[in-house]
């Protein structure tokens, strides 16, 4: 239908004009013939800030999202426990504090670390003794003085006192104590556990006098130098994704802000969920990501070039999706005809125009109050 923005003078005239019956069945024909036109004043042009452009050509991708988190390699993660039950006796550490390896965690008490260490130092003695024994027996068997059996026995026990002290040396190393010290009769009640990745710590499960299990959890720690994307992909997209390939993600939690990725690595099988795990490394190395946000990601693939126009030329009436394009112009007036377009969501800001065979690729195009204008006439009245 024909739409028409005047002066509201000439709006009035129009109006009295309309209530001529011969008049008004020659509109209504002409109206008819020109139902895809639309007159737009140049006054009114100004006033509701009307603006025209250009299409452009621009190169439009596939694009499908997953999602993900942000994660650490396995050997940037370390769950610090002890081999041994204790009572924390010293612990300075909160959450976020960050350490460096070998850096003092924790100091644990107990009163069987004492027995460890003694359990040690007899069996230096242990070894002493028979060790010596051994060395002795054997030049009397080589001299032919005692029998075999009585060589083979000490020699038993010779070796089962090596295994002993070399358990119990393990034992100490365990701990974190000094062999040689209690060697020298330096017994200790206390064991301390030293970090052994830097990063920052993530959990921590520590209170002065509380008793900890052996093998229960400490305290967490993550070296956030290293994080990556872990991410799930359905398998009816995982032919689109090669290694190398960049993405963009998103912490929809935090902002909309986009940072940039690419594919380090691509799982080998489909797990129960019907995806298959991606391995991305940011290209953001100075952003401060923190361990398990939730992302969302976005690959592209089929790159096409089509003509497009920004996202606000196009407006959608009863599920069609139409453009202005520009018809004529003079001082006092812009035509602009209605055309239906096939199109698909944008692309920084930018939508193609998929059958630009409608369109005349010459022309311009109303960019800015598209939609006022095809379903309110911008204020103005249809006739």
């Amino acid at each position: 239908m024909k739409r028409y923005i005047y002066t509201s003078l000439f709006l009035f005239n129009l109006l009295f004009l309309s209530c001529n019956d011969s008049t008004s069945t020659s509109d209504e024909e002409e109206h008819s013939e020109n139902e895809d036109l639309i007159e737009v004043t140049s006054e009114q042009f100004k006033t509701v800030l009307l603006k025209l452009g250009n299409l452009k050509q621009n190169r439009f991708s596939e694009q499908f999202q997953v999602t993900g988190m942000i994660d650490v390699p396995p050997e940037n993660r370390a769950t610090v426990s002890s081999y041994f039950d204790g009572y924390i006796s010293e612990t300075r550490l909160l959450i976020g504090d960050e350490v460096q390896k070998g850096d003092l965690l924790v100091t644990l008490k107990n009163p069987d670390f004492i027995k460890f260490q003694q359990n040690y130092a007899e069996a230096i003695s242990n070894m002493e003794f028979v060790e010596s024994e051994f060395e002795r027996k054997e030049n009397l068997y080589n001299d032919k003085i005692i029998a075999q059996k009585v060589f083979q026995s000490t020699k038993n026990d010779f070796l089962q006192a090596k295994a002993q002290l070399q358990a119990t040396v393990e034992q100490i190393k365990l701990m974190n104590l000094n062999p040689k010290q209690i060697a020298e009769g330096n017994f200790t009640s206390e064991i301390n556990i030293y970090a052994p990745i830097s990063g920052k710590i993530s959990k921590l499960n520590v209170a002065q006098g509380k008793f900890l299990s052996k093998s229960e959890m400490i305290m967490e720690i993550l070296d956030v130098d290293h994080i990556h994307l872990e991410l799930d992909v359905f398998e009816k997209d995982i032919l689109k994704i090669h290694k190398g390939d960049t993405l963009s993600f998103k912490i929809p939690e935090i902002s909309d802000q986009i940072f940039n990725a690419y594919v380090k690595l691509i799982g080998a099988e489909v797990n129960e969920n019907r995806s298959v795990r991606i391995h991305a490394h940011p290209k953001n190395e100075n952003v401060n990501f923190s361990v398990g946000m939730f992302v969302n990601a976005y690959f592209k693939s089929d790159s096409k070039d089509y003509l497009a126009l920004p996202e606000t030329a196009f407006t959608e009436v009863d599920g069609e999706t139409f453009v202005l394009q520009l018809n004529s112009k003079t001082d006092n007036l812009y035509t602009f005809n209605k055309i239906e377009v096939d199109t698909h969501s944008p692309q920084n800001g930018l939508k193609p125009i998929l059958n630009s065979e409608q369109v005349d690729t010459e022309a311009q195009f109303l960019i800015r109050g598209v939609f006022d204008i095809i379903t309110t006439g911008g204020g103005g009245h249809s006739h």
